[in-house]
């Protein structure tokens, strides 16, 4: 039996999440810019907790905006069905976690194979920040750098199947002017021009999530995302960070983040449905 946690449990919420925080960087980053009971931001979750004898033991989280994080070790059938009758109701978009996680509750759900445009289990990689490789230097994304960011991330979602069923070219549009000026976004530029970004897309506790790595394809195979996500990890580090994770969605990239010392450390889910879909009786 799961129950939803309370102000009570932020303390231990938070250490058993920090515990884990290679697969817990959403969960853990929601509760601590949102605490419990945010019914409005998008990121605004509701926990759901697991516990044993000796306290808690599991976590599911459901963001207002639509998504499940796990962090349930040990999931078994009996359990992910019982997460399943747990959320009817609710409107789902896509599921994170450990990839062995995501697969327990994606097969419990009454959702059809065909409602999934993502359902995918990517390397998971960390690296300590208390040495960080030289990197390229990068700056925030400028007014002048909207048409480019466009097609760049038109490109990444295609290239990483997290593209929309349809307004491709919209959302593009949206996350390119959401990066301007962003603290998080960084692009590397060479004789002038940008010719590599990457973004952090979590934070927790003392650790940073790196995602949106993009190199244009004819620029690839040179050293790029090393040098731009090393540039991004070196200003994390000056800001306090002292771990930082990331999941590859390529071979290519893996190699990239392992030559700049990131190691391997298990796999992780990632599964996002079609259109948003409100759940109902898993029976």
């Amino acid at each position: 039996m799961m129950r939803k946690a309370t102000d009570a449990d932020i303390g231990p919420l938070a250490a058993f999440l920090g515990a884990h925080v290679e697969t817990s960087m959403f969960l853990l980053g929601n509760l601590e810019v949102h605490g419990l009971g945010d019914t409005a931001h998008p990121h605004g979750t509701t926990y759901f907790l697991r516990e044993d004898a000796a306290g808690i033991a599991g976590v599911l989280g459901a963001t207002n905006g639509g998504f499940l994080m796990c962090q349930l070790p040990g999931l078994t059938p009996k359990e992910a069905a019982a997460c399943a009758w747990l959320l009817q109701g609710y409107t789902l978009q896509g599921i994170t976690g450990a990839a062995a996680q995501v697969a327990g509750i994606v097969a419990a759900l009454p959702v059809r194979a065909e409602d999934w445009r993502m359902n995918a289990v990517q390397p998971l990689y960390r690296r300590a920040l208390s040495d960080v490789p030289p990197g390229g230097p990068v700056r925030p994304a400028a007014e002048a750098d909207l048409p480019l960011l466009a097609d760049w991330f038109a490109a990444y979602m295609t290239e990483t199947g997290t593209a929309p069923t349809d307004g491709l070219a919209d959302q593009a549009r949206r996350r390119a002017r959401a990066a301007v000026g962003s603290p998080d976004l960084r692009l590397m530029d060479e004789d002038g021009r940008p010719v590599a970004m990457a973004a952090i897309n979590a934070r927790a506790g003392d650790a940073v999530q790196i995602g949106g790595v993009f190199v244009p394809p004819p620029l690839r195979g040179q050293g790029r995302a090393g040098r731009v996500v090393a540039g991004v990890l070196a200003e994390a580090r000056r800001e306090g960070a002292g771990l930082a994770v990331l999941f590859a969605a390529s071979p290519g990239a893996a190699t990239a983040y392992e030559r700049i010392g990131f190691a391997r450390c298990g796999d992780f889910g990632v599964a996002l449905l079609h259109e948003p879909q409100t759940l109902g009786n898993p029976a």
